[in-house]
């Protein structure tokens, strides 16, 4: 399926002002790793986005489930990530 992607970090812009940088599953996200995504997926799932491979370990708001979110190291990665619509498979 193509869906839409975007990338965050674990700074109050992209988490809101709770933001404590521990995933949803409660690890530590980690970069190349970690992809946040509908709770309709299970925690664990590994999914192909682009061809690379990640974990769902952490939850998007409802209003995104319709999308998926990478994690990334630092906000400005993220930003320049954008949004970009890609092929994502579960595997």
């Amino acid at each position: 399926m193509t869906l839409i992607v975007t990338a965050y970090c674990a700074c109050k812009i992209c988490c809101g002002p709770h933001a404590a940088g521990i995933t949803a599953s409660g690890i530590p996200p980690v970069q190349g790793t970690t992809i946040a995504a509908s709770r309709s997926i299970p925690f664990g799932t590994r999914l192909s986005v682009g061809g690379q491979v990640f974990t769902v370990q952490d939850r998007l708001a409802k209003r995104h489930d319709s999308r998926v979110d990478i994690y990334m190291r630092s906000h400005a990665d993220a930003k320049a990530f954008g949004k970009r619509r890609l092929t994502v498979q579960k595997l």
